[in-house]
């Protein structure tokens, strides 16, 4: 524990153990039996130790409020500078009730508050990837060959020399689907304009 921290901790120690003498005190001034009396500092310190861990500027003032109030009003009736009244026991029966009060809504905002993601609880299933088919060349770029285009891959069984016997090939694979250009290039090793007859003519026949 670094220094900062031992001395806020021993500050608290310190402090609960102080007030809850003079807390306790008043309780039975107050008229309080003993295991009764022990209840007031145990309230209003408890309060106080959840408002300083939660760090909540609201109920750290306020739970000073009431250990102050305690202490000011045990150390009068002790000097004798102050009689028991009305308005002393008004006071002291609201120490306790807003003591509370505060302390479960202080417990009720850890509960609502979001827990931090565990290692697990990170790990998401990532979308199946998407292969989406590379669009056709324009027509106003299909005589053109790009310098930085791959090498295609070229099928090692011979095609046809006749523009036929190629149509015949392609509406066998391809089951009467028209091909991309891509697709013809790539499986039968064609150039660009052999690959645009063989087009024309499948989509001629499906017009």
């Amino acid at each position: 524990m670094n220094t900062p921290k031992l001395l806020a901790h021993t500050s608290l120690a310190a402090g609960v153990v102080f007030t809850a003498t003079a807390e306790y005190s008043l309780a039975r001034k107050m008229g309080a039996m003993e295991a009764v009396a022990v209840m007031l500092p145990v309230a209003i310190d408890a309060y106080a130790v959840a408002a300083l861990k939660r760090f909540r500027s609201f109920d750290i003032t306020l739970s000073l409020l009431l250990m102050g109030a305690a202490q000011v009003s045990a150390h009068l009736l002790d000097s004798h500078v102050m009689k028991v009244n009305g308005w002393l026991v008004v006071i002291v029966s609201l120490l306790v009730p807003v003591a509370i009060w505060r302390t479960h809504a202080l417990a009720r905002d850890d509960d609502q508050a979001p827990a931090e993601a565990e290692g697990l609880d990170v790990i998401q299933p990532l979308p199946a990837p998407t292969v989406e088919r590379v669009p056709e060349a324009p027509p106003a770029l299909e005589g053109v060959v790009l310098a930085a285009e791959e090498p295609r891959t070229r099928v090692s069984a011979p095609v046809p020399d006749s523009d036929d016997d190629l149509l015949a090939n392609v509406r066998t694979d391809f089951r009467g689907q028209i091909p991309t250009y891509r697709d013809l290039k790539d499986r039968y090793g064609i150039g660009q304009a052999r690959a645009r007859r063989i087009r024309d003519v499948l989509e001629g026949e499906l017009a």
